[in-house]
This record gives structure tokens, sequence and C-alpha cells, in this order.
């Protein structure tokens, strides 16, 4: 084995050690807030997830679905609705979450 083949090779089984002992991936929930220019990310605790009442999933033209964002109150999710209609087209499904 080459050099370079061989230090791939360890450092694949490497990541993949270090991938069995951290275990499983968990998904992190993050709050976005945008001011002006400004993207401040945050980790969202428990009280704030509880605090969230609709989900926006976006639907693109190729009929591909993803979940964009989660508001506290309608009017928000109407709101950004709109406006991400208005920027990409595409179709925005509003969800009530589950209480």
């Amino acid at each position: 084995m080459k050099g370079a083949t061989r230090k791939l090779v360890e450092l694949v089984e490497r990541a993949r050690a270090v991938g069995r002992e951290q275990g499983p991936l968990v998904p992190v929930e993050a709050l976005v807030t945008i001011e002006r220019d400004k993207w401040i990310w945050q980790v969202v605790d428990r009280e704030v997830l509880d605090s969230l009442s609709h989900r926006l999933i976006f639907e693109s033209n190729n009929g591909k679905r993803r979940e964009i964002l989660m508001t506290a109150c309608i009017d928000t999710a109407v709101s950004a609705a709109s406006k991400i209609v208005e920027l990409d087209g595409g179709c925005v499904l509003i969800e009530t979450l589950e209480p």
C-alpha cells in the first residue's frame, strides 16, 4: 500500500472508531434570530420548544418536502410562509404542532 493510501485508510478507521464511541447522532434544535444583517444561532431549550405552535414545510417544484422552521404563533407562520413563497415560489404548508 502506498503512503497516501495507507494514511487515508488509517484516517477512515480512526473516524469510524470515534463514531462508534460517540454513539448515534441526535438532532439538535436550533433557534435563529435575524436582525438586519446578523444571524444569531442558539441552541433551544425545552421551554422554547414547548412554546412553538406551528411548523412550516416547504415543497419545491420537484415535489420534495422539507421542514424549514417553527413559529410560536399563526401570524408569524403566515407572514413567513408568504415571504418564502414570494421569494422562492413553490408551496409552503403550515401545520399545527401537537400540544
